[in-house]
This record gives structure tokens, C-alpha cells and sequence, in this order.
């Protein structure tokens, strides 16, 4: 990459058509925005003599190879492990996962500065906001099904003893039978095939060519980015034999599931430096409306590094809480991996005569919960105790055997 790529300089990606901000507005968007406050506002920076390091947030280390120049004439960062490396505007852009305008955008609400207007039309920019804005329609119309004439998905998050604040508070929603609803609801807005397409809100059909919504008799959770923007959706099944049981948005240009976390907009704000992983919507839900804010979920998809380094810059101990069959536990163990490797410190609850939290919480309260979380193993005592699941510790065989696995 060339050397003003890394350190920016106000030029726009490959890929972005042109942004047409002016220079000044650029090196007074960085003058506002030192790279070592908002860096030091996801990352633990250390003085080393006149420059400052930190573990990258970008790659797993234990080291800090991550070195930022904030006394130079073009302050920047750069990574001699991963090779990352850029201003201020490709930081965010890399923490973020978001684009050059969204970055920028960014950076100036946190300065309290006013993006001027583009004089020239970024199509890419322009669908990225366009998709952000057909999902929040999107949201808003499965809100308004959920209190329609079809109370099925009602009926079953009122089963689940969700009070009608905490549906609120998540925006749960309703997808109904028809196969047109939300597609003729968003083409009355004005929204085109091309954008419903994008958003994965609507599939074409093989056989027809015609467009038919992809949530159908689902129950809707929208997925709410840190900055509360809806991103995704995911949607779970009332009928019975209905298959699969959870559906969840692909990525798309505003969503990627590998680098976000189901209520990490609500997560944030706690004041804890735990977080609490549970494995799906209603898990999380049902132990935030116990009391528990520090609560999130990945989204349809096995934990991933990215999603252990974004609850990195929010908590120093991750609480797993999986399911207790056979998945959730070969789950946590991977996760416990993950989480070590970027630093975090992994613990592990146990939960007896139930078989996930939302279960738990409704059979003992939230009061147990809290001692359930305060009581969780390290990670290492629950390997420990892995080792000796399937033998006999009163036996020397049983000790040999639970040895070696240890060792190996």
C-alpha cells in the first residue's frame, strides 16, 4: 500500500468513487479529533518515550506491536504485526467497520462539526445510506404487525413473559404469512427491488422472477448497530414444525454478522467491565429484562475474533453462558479459546436443572442468577473439570486418565 494510503491525508479508499470534501474541513476534522484520545477510547495506549503503543485491535497479540505517532506533523497510527495502519479517519474505519463517510460522519458528531455537502454523487455511499433507511421502515412496519390483526407472534412473546416495555426496548416485531406484505409496504415508500434485494429483505424467485419477503410467520429481532442504526434482522419461527427455527440476515453492505453482537448498543452503556455472552436473542432478552444490561449474543453464526475484540474494548472478563447440552459446552470451549486470545478473561456459568438462562431466570429469579454469575469458573477449573467428566476420581485410572487429558 502506498505510503498516504496508510496515513490518509484525506484521500478516499479504492473502491469509493470520489469524495469531494474540502481539504480544510479534513485537517480541521483531525485537529478535533487527536488520534490518541479517540484511539485511547477503544484501546489501552502505554507511553513508550515519545510515542505510544498498544496491543492491536486489529490481530490477537499479547505484545504491543501497535505503535501511534500522535507527535508527528501527520499523527497516525501502525501495526508492525498486522501491517494496519492509518490516520485517524482509517482507524475508525477499521474499528468500525464502516466506510470513508461514515467515519468521517462520525468523527465530526464527536467533534460537534458539520459534514459539508458532496458535490459529486457517491453511489455506494448513497445505497449504504439508502439500506440504513429501508431497514429502519423495515423495523417500524414488523413493530406495527406485531399489535395487527395476526397475534401470533404477540401471543408468543407474551408466552415468553416479555413485559411490553423490554418489547419495545428491542423493537421486537412480526412477519406475517403473506408472501408480499413487507415488499409492497416498502414499494409504497418508495424503496426498489434492487435496495430490498441488498438489504436481504426480499429473495427472487426461481421460478417466477417475482420478489416475496424472506421473514414470514417470524417473530422479528432487529439487530441495532452501536451507533442505533438497524443493520439486519433476525427472525424466529411460531409454527411448529417450521424450519429453519431461527433466520438471520446475510451480510450485506451495512451488515456483517462476523463483526457484530445482538444488544452490544445496550451493553455498552453498563457500567461493568463484564459482559455476559449468552447464545441467542431470547436469551439475551430474558436477562436484560432481569436486570442484567451487560448482556449480548453473536448472530447466527459460531463466535469470531473480530466479535471477541469489539467486547474487548468494553470489558476485561467475558461471562459464557451457553446452553448446557452437548453444543452449547464444545461451544464454550472454543469460545474460551477466543476470548483468551485477545485478552479477555473467560468464566463459565453453570446452570443446573436448566438448560439456558431465559430458563433458569424463570425458574429460580434473578437474585439467583446474580449469585450464578458471581459463582461462575475461571476458565481454567472448567477445563479442569472437563478432564474428569467420564471417569472414576475415586480410581487410579480415573486420576491417570483425567491427568493425561490434561496434559494433552
Amino acid at each position: 500500500r502506498r505510503s498516504s494510503d496508510l496515513k490518509g491525508g484525506g484521500h478516499c479508499p479504492q473502491g469509493v468513487r470520489i469524495c469531494m470534501l474540502p481539504q480544510e474541513f479534513i485537517y480541521q476534522l483531525k485537529q478535533a479529533n487527536p488520534i490518541e484520545q479517540v484511539m485511547g477510547s477503544y484501546v489501552q495506549l502505554i507511553r513508550a518515550g515519545s510515542l505510544l503503543k498498544c496491543n492491536c485491535p486489529f490481530h490477537s497479540e499479547k505484545t504491543p506491536s501497535c505503535v501511534v505517532y500522535a507527535d508527528t506533523q501527520d499523527p497516525h497510527f501502525y501495526c508492525f504485526g498486522c501491517h494496519a495502519g492509518g490516520d485517524v479517519i482509517s482507524f475508525i474505519r477499521q474499528i468500525e467497520g464502516i466506510g470513508y463517510m461514515d467515519a468521517v460522519r462520525l468523527l465530526a458528531e464527536r467533534a460537534g462539526m458539520t459534514v459539508p455537502s458532496q458535490s459529486q454523487d457517491n453511489r455506494e455511499e448513497n445505497m449504504r445510506m439508502r439500506l440504513l433507511e429501508l431497514n429502519r421502515a423495515a423495523a417500524n412496519y414488523y413493530y406495527k404487525q406485531l399489535t395487527g390483526p395476526d397475534k401470533r407472534g404477540l401471543v408468543y412473546l407474551k408466552e415468553r413473559a416479555l413485559r411490553p416495555d423490554i418489547i419495545k426496548k428491542y423493537g421486537l416485531g412480526f412477519a406475517g404469512e403473506q408472501w408480499d406484505g413487507l415488499l409492497n409496504a416498502m414499494k409504497n415508500l418508495g424503496f426498489t427491488d434492487e435496495e430490498l434485494l441488498a438489504a436481504n429483505l426480499c429473495s427472487r424467485s426461481q421460478k417466477t422472477g417475482n420478489l416475496y419477503d424472506r421473514f414470514r410467520s417470524r417473530v422479528i429481532f432487529p439487530i441495532i448497530d452501536l451507533r442505533g442504526n438497524v443493520i439486519a434482522f433476525g427472525g424466529r419461527t411460531i409454527e411448529k414444525d417450521g424450519e429453519p427455527k431461527y433466520l438471520n440476515s446475510s451480510d450485506t453492505p451495512v451488515f456483517k454478522k462476523g463483526r457484530n453482537l445482538f444488544s452490544m448498543n445496550f451493553a455498552k452503556k453498563s457500567q461493568s467491565k463484564r459482559l455476559i455472552l449468552a447464545e441467542g436473542y431470547m436469551d439475551v432478552i430474558a436477562v436484560h429484562q432481569a436486570g442484567f444490561e451487560n448482556v449480548v449474543a453473536s448472530l447466527g453464526t459460531a463466535l469470531t475474533p473480530d466479535q471477541c475484540r469489539l467486547m474487548r474494548q468494553y470489558a476485561d472478563e467475558v461471562v459464557i453462558s451457553y446452553d448446557s447440552d452437548a453444543a452449547g459446552q464444545n461451544a464454550t470451549v472454543k469460545a474460551v479459546n477466543l476470548l483468551r486470545a485477545v485478552g479477555l478473561r473467560p468464566r463459565i456459568l453453570h446452570m443446573h436443572d436448566a438448560k439456558d438462562p431465559d430458563e433458569y431466570i424463570k425458574k429460580f429469579g434473578a437474585p439467583y442468577f446474580r449469585k450464578l454469575l458471581e459463582d461462575a469458573d475461571d476458565a481454567l477449573t472448567y477445563e479442569l473439570q472437563r478432564c474428569r467428566d467420564g471417569t472414576d476420581p475415586e480410581s487410579e485410572d480415573g486420576t491417570i486418565t483425567a491427568l493425561h487429558k490434561a496434559v494433552s
